[in-house]
């Protein structure tokens, strides 16, 4: 999503090329036909060595000033695929995955990891989306003079405030039905508030009631319908962050949450657990909590309830600002254009 949305804001400075190393996907076609050319590898993990050449070739091939590789296995494989080559692009790395457990990701991504520790001195830059994955990666083991952050960016013009207010307030959350989602400590929370006069709208996909693990939770903690609204997977974002008042994030583990930043831009205080970039990002503009703590979750959201109309205007108003000034698309794309800039 965030490589798509660089690609539209970049498009007239740059001849951009896609390059998947599996496979491309519609919902993306729109991101594919603002593209100069774009190629599909078929990579599947056997092919491993045969898509290392498909990838060198093309390079030899197109050419580029400059690769910018997105997320692991990208970022290796094409750091192995530009050994030996006489004209060799300027390689950039991207890093958009926390590092919290390395113990804990699949096969496939300890190799890469692996892999990538060996190789990390090689690319020109190293671009991390979080504060907190960079650290965590470079105690991995990476090493690289020219590593920076570069926060993921929105269109400021696709997320609005709603000026009203709802009454009951309404608390909303994005997320797919995930253990780091931190459903468990969701549905604590709500089973906690229960009583209160608040609505939950829950989005994601997997947040309904056919999800046999969501429904026990709803069950368990004997959770009214009418005031938890299971919504499933959604299409219109902007929408539902309109039909809220104060965002609410419960994953126990992430990069740099997307979500709690589209929030801030439709004029939503966070209420957030401390993981990633959530504290970096909500500032005081909303509550940090400790993981794993739906009683601190509960607490916060009723401090939110107990402002004054006033006070949450003026909340609204900040966090806006607030991403106006540092997660703006212009802005964000502005920063890789000056890495991309420094390699030609």
């Amino acid at each position: 999503m965030m490589l798509a949305r660089l690609i539209q804001f970049t498009e007239d400075q740059y001849q951009h090329v896609i390059i998947s190393l599996m496979k491309t996907s519609e919902v993306y076609q729109t991101t594919l036909d603002r593209c100069q050319s774009h190629y599909a590898l078929g990579w599947n993990g056997l092919n491993t060595f045969g898509t290392i050449q498909k990838l060198r070739s093309l390079l030899k091939k197109l050419q580029p000033k400059t690769v910018q590789c997105w997320m692991y296995h990208a970022n290796a494989l094409t750091s192995l695929s530009v050994i030996g080559l006489s004209q060799k692009p300027n390689v950039v790395w991207g890093i958009h995955h926390s590092l919290a457990s390395p113990k804990d990701e699949s096969i496939s991504t300890k190799i890469a990891l692996g892999l990538s520790k060996i190789l990390s001195k090689q690319p020109s830059h190293i671009l991390y989306c979080a504060h907190s994955s960079m650290q965590q990666h470079q105690a991995f083991g990476f090493k690289n003079g020219n590593s920076q952050v570069i926060a993921n960016g929105v269109f400021l013009n696709k997320f609005q405030p709603n000026p009203q207010f709802h009454e009951p307030t309404v608390i909303g959350f994005a997320g797919r039905y995930h253990t780091a989602k931190g459903y468990t400590y969701l549905f604590e929370t709500m089973g906690l508030l229960k009583d209160k006069n608040i609505i939950f709208k829950i989005a994601g996909s997997g947040a309904s009631l056919e999800n046999v693990d969501v429904k026990a939770l709803f069950e368990q903690y004997q959770l009214d319908a009418q005031k938890v609204h299971l919504l499933d997977q959604i299409s219109d974002m902007p929408a539902f962050y309109q039909s809220i008042d104060a965002f609410l994030m419960t994953s126990i583990t992430e990069g740099f949450p997307n979500v709690l930043v589209e929030a801030m831009a439709s004029g939503l205080p966070c209420i957030s657990t401390d993981v990633g970039d959530a504290k970096y990002i909500v500032q005081d503009l909303g509550s940090i909590v400790p993981p794993r703590n739906a009683q601190a979750l509960a607490d916060a959201i009723l401090a939110y309830t107990q402002k004054s109309e006033a006070e949450k205007q003026s909340l609204k108003l900040a966090t806006r600002e607030r991403v106006e000034q540092n997660f703006s698309i212009e802005n964000v794309s502005r920063q890789y254009m000056q890495v991309w800039s420094q390699q030609a």
